[in-house]
Formats: C-alpha cells, sequence, structure tokens
C-alpha cells in the first residue's frame, strides 16, 4: 500500500475516531440514580480533583469558555452535586466543592473511567510497547496538526473568550 492511501486511512480512522466520541459524550451517563452527560461529569471530576476550584479555573483546565462552565455549574448545583461558596478574600469569586452525593458521582465517574481503561488496554494486548510507541508519535503529530488548524482558525475568524 502506497504512502498516500496508508495516511488517507489514517484519517478515515481518525474521523471515525471522532464521530465514536462526540457521539459518546452526547450520551446521557449514569452514576447511581444520577443522570450526567460528559462534559458535567468533567466538570465535577476537576471539582473533585481540586476543591475549592473556581469556574475561570475549570474554563481555563478545561480549555472551555467560562460561560459555558458556569451554565453546567449551575446545573449540577441544581442536581445537587455542586456548592459555591463566596470567597473570603474576594468578594466577586466563588469556590466550588462537591456535596455527598457530588463525591459519590466523582468516586463513580472513576471507577468507570477505570474499567472503560481496562477494556481498551485489554484489547491492545496484541499490540508490541514499540508500536504503542510509535502510534503515540503519531498521534502526537496528528494533534499538533489539528492544534494548527484550531491556531489558523482563530487567528482568521476569531475564537470565544
Amino acid at each position: 500500500m502506497k504512502r498516500t492511501e496508508i495516511l488517507k486511512q489514517l484519517w478515515a480512522e481518525q474521523d471515525k475516531a471522532f464521530e465514536l466520541m462526540t457521539e459518546y459524550d452526547s450520551l446521557p451517563h449514569h452514576y447511581g440514580s444520577d443522570v450526567l452527560y460528559q462534559a458535567e461529569a468533567y466538570i465535577v471530576h476537576e471539582i473533585g480533583n481540586h476543591s475549592g476550584i473556581t469556574t475561570t479555573e475549570i474554563a481555563e483546565k478545561l480549555n472551555k469558555t467560562t460561560s459555558a462552565c458556569s451554565q453546567i455549574v449551575k446545573k449540577l448545583i441544581a442536581k445537587g452535586l455542586v456548592e459555591q461558596t463566596r470567597n473570603e478574600t474576594n468578594k466577586r469569586v466563588y469556590n466550588l466543592t462537591l456535596t455527598k452525593d457530588g463525591e459519590r458521582v466523582y468516586k463513580d465517574h472513576i471507577e468507570f473511567n477505570e474499567m472503560c481503561q481496562e477494556i481498551t488496554f485489554d484489547l491492545l494486548k496484541e499490540i508490541t510497547d514499540e508500536e504503542l510507541a510509535i502510534h503515540t508519535k503519531v498521534q502526537a503529530l496528528i494533534n499538533k496538526a489539528y492544534k494548527g488548524d484550531v491556531d489558523r482558525s482563530k487567528a482568521k475568524y476569531g475564537g470565544e473568550e
């Protein structure tokens, strides 16, 4: 197979992966009696990892807009998973923590991610360490290309926040 054909096949597989990840992220996930979408679970995860974090800090870590994160935080507060308290030194800032139910969802989310990783790692057992290292290098270069696309688009058309 010629290099161009292999690269096109790789491109097609990347497209498939993107479509599957997009579909997965759009599905509701059950954590006990709570139902969360991936965007919500990511925020619960960040608050669980960094108790007292602010919405702005979450947005920076997840590379999302503060406005989008703020809307999700409001939903999580309404679901009883997150609490916000006014910062003692800067009254304009709110620090976020998980409630008892939020802690349970956080732990369930970690367990679910670990299970998904185990399944994936098991599927990849037939791949040698050398092949995995090569794949990782290829993926890093593809990600560099995607980042370039994003940066060029932002420069040309502007970006949010």
